[in-house]
């Protein structure tokens, strides 16, 4: 059916209608597409080389934008768009209409090109409203490490040249940097930097605080990183590493669902009991987390649906991942099923009497 239509856009209309009718059924892939077009013209009249570099970075970053979606439940994609500039002119960036258009200079080099917009593309778009309120470490730390995961994804090279132009000029100039970036590396390991700590660093975004860039959210943030740092070394089965993280900002529970004999015969009794103990802690965010085998999950749906109906939290979609976890002091890749439930109760802003009875109050703890 797509080829006769294909053959009749063709005939019909020449290579306009072809392009449109691509546009039609693949509107998804609009930038690569793109680029296959602009190759053929430079390949034809030796022209629009600039096009074809300006669309492919385009078209791996809206890409990779599309894909921070999937790991982060409550972000927004934002597309980019390339524009070159001449020597004189000066770099600059802005939003317009949901788009961050990146003027840059173009280099010889195609793979500084992408390293260069992609960094900026990460550093204005990834948890926009939460880096008001950290430290430069931690924001150049989280930066430089999404980063490093994007370039080692796309090619060696690519990462070649990222290492040279960013990571070792930022974080092996800077202990700070380094130590938050090493932590990130074991909290990533157990598959929880994105749906646990980026999750948890934008929902602290999205609320109002009563006084902002203030230490002691830094320094909760520390503590959070360090908190997952200590979950994600634990050894499984090791029940004294604290599962709650409970702040004057970010609070947030793990529950470990992989006892075989209780999934066996169906008693989700103990696991809701203990939730409603978090709920009444005030714990916003409850992460479900267990083996990925298709009893298990089922086993996790059914404690799931059982909290939604007796707490009614909200529920945000499942998740299987991949996660080296720690049995007798090796790694083991393991596949894992987190579900996230949300406290609907969530205080959106922080008046006088809030700062007095959680903020102030948490300096003492």
């Amino acid at each position: 059916m797509i080829e006769e239509l294909l053959k009749y856009a063709m005939g019909a209309f020449g290579g306009g209608g072809l392009i449109l009718l691509i546009l039609f059924f693949f509107p998804g892939k609009v930038e690569k597409w793109s680029v296959m077009l602009w190759k053929i013209v430079y390949f034809l009249i030796k022209k629009g080389e600039r096009k074809i570099v300006a669309h492919d970075i385009q078209a791996r970053v809206n890409e990779f934008s599309k894909s921070l979606k999937k790991e982060i439940v409550n972000f927004e994609p934002v597309g980019i768009s390339i524009q070159w500039i001449i020597e004189k002119e000066t770099p600059a960036q802005f939003f317009k209409e949901n788009k961050l258009i990146i003027r840059m200079r173009q280099h010889a080099d195609q793979n500084k090109n992408f390293v260069y917009a992609s960094m900026i593309f990460i550093s204005k778009t990834l948890l926009k409203k939460t880096k008001n309120y950290l430290s430069p470490s931690q924001r150049e730390s989280i930066d430089l490490f999404v980063g490093k995961k994007l370039f080692e994804k796309e090619k060696p090279q690519i990462a070649d040249q990222f290492f040279d132009d960013y990571f070792s000029t930022k974080a092996l100039s800077s202990n700070k940097i380094m130590d938050l970036v090493e932590k990130y590396e074991i909290i990533d390991k157990v598959g929880l930097f994105f749906p646990v700590l980026v999750q948890e660093l934008t929902f602290l975004g999205e609320k109002v605080f009563y006084k902002p860039r203030s230490e002691k959210i830094i320094t909760e943030v520390e503590k959070l990183v360090n908190f997952l740092q200590k979950y994600a070394d634990r050894e499984v089965g090791e029940e004294e590493i604290p599962q709650n993280f409970k702040g004057a900002y970010c609070r947030c529970g793990i529950v470990i669902i992989a006892k075989r004999f209780k999934r066996e015969i169906g008693d989700l009794g103990p696991f809701v009991k203990y939730i409603q103990k978090l709920i009444e802690m005030k714990m916003e965010n409850i992460y479900l987390i267990g083996p990925a085998s298709k009893r298990n999950r089922e086993f996790m749906d059914q404690i799931s649906a059982e909290i939604q109906r007796k707490f009614e939290l909200e529920k945000y979609p499942s998740r299987k991942y991949k996660a080296k976890i720690r049995v007798e002091g090796e790694r083991r890749e393991v596949n894992n099923y987190l579900i996230l439930h949300r406290s609907p109760e969530i205080l959106r802003y922080y008046d006088k009497e809030y700062q007095g009875e959680f903020i102030e109050p948490a300096k003492h703890r």
